[in-house]
């Protein structure tokens, strides 16, 4: 037997109950919740490089993107030594992002200078939100050709826009974005499964210190 403060007397047996039911509580806590049944999202490590041709500068990032298929992207862009840049969160029908250099909170819908701010380039999304999704990103002011496989080879666009794909397997390969301005070389390098623990991975709040911008 043993005493615990209050003096009353405990048995091994009580023990053992409070310790099974401590343990099961504990359990119930921490139980992952799946964020939507069904899907699989994918990690993907990818790494940029921009050249500014009027600048004649380069500046290189590593982005690292949380794909949720059709439904949602997350990237997490930082310079190559670890320096946070932005988090960027889209969806088929809006963008966020907090730019943690200049400490801004940004959101509001598609358009070739929403990312302005971040790559110092009008890269508009939809290009990036397709390439990520590993489709072709043709619309109304792009004309692509795909091969056998159905995927992009190259895409030409108003204002000078093109865009070259080369595959090297079914995960690495590389993507360069250009015109008169810039030229984006981005590669993507590995791909593997992304065991959601929380629903906060597609969710981006602005955190209290930062400006808000709505894009209209």
């Amino acid at each position: 037997m043993y005493r615990i403060f209050n003096k009353r007397t405990v048995t091994i047996k009580d023990l053992l109950l409070h310790l099974t039911i401590s343990i099961f509580a504990l359990g119930c806590v921490t139980a992952p919740k799946p964020l939507l049944p069904g899907y699989s999202p994918v990690l993907i490590e990818t790494k940029a490089q921009i050249k500014d041709f009027k600048k004649d500068e380069s500046h290189s990032a590593k982005i690292e993107i949380v794909l949720l298929p059709n439904q949602a992207v997350r990237m997490e862009v930082s310079a190559l030594f670890g320096y946070p840049i932005a988090t960027i969160v889209m969806t088929p029908l809006k963008i966020q992002y907090a730019l943690h250099t200049t400490k801004q909170f940004v959101e509001g819908s598609f358009s070739a200078r929403t990312l302005y701010p971040v790559f110092k380039q009008n890269i508009d999304p939809r290009i990036l939100w397709n390439s990520i999704h590993d489709r072709t990103p043709a619309g109304s002011d792009l004309k692509c050709t795909v091969n056998a496989s159905e995927k992009p080879l190259n895409c030409i666009g108003m204002q000078g826009v093109t865009i070259q794909y080369t595959y090297e397997n079914p995960v690495k390969r590389r993507i360069e974005i250009k015109n008169h301005q810039f030229q984006m070389i981005w590669v993507f390098k590995d791909q593997s499964p992304f065991v959601v623990t929380q629903n906060e991975t597609f969710v981006l709040k602005k955190p209290e210190e930062y400006q808000q911008i709505q894009i209209k």
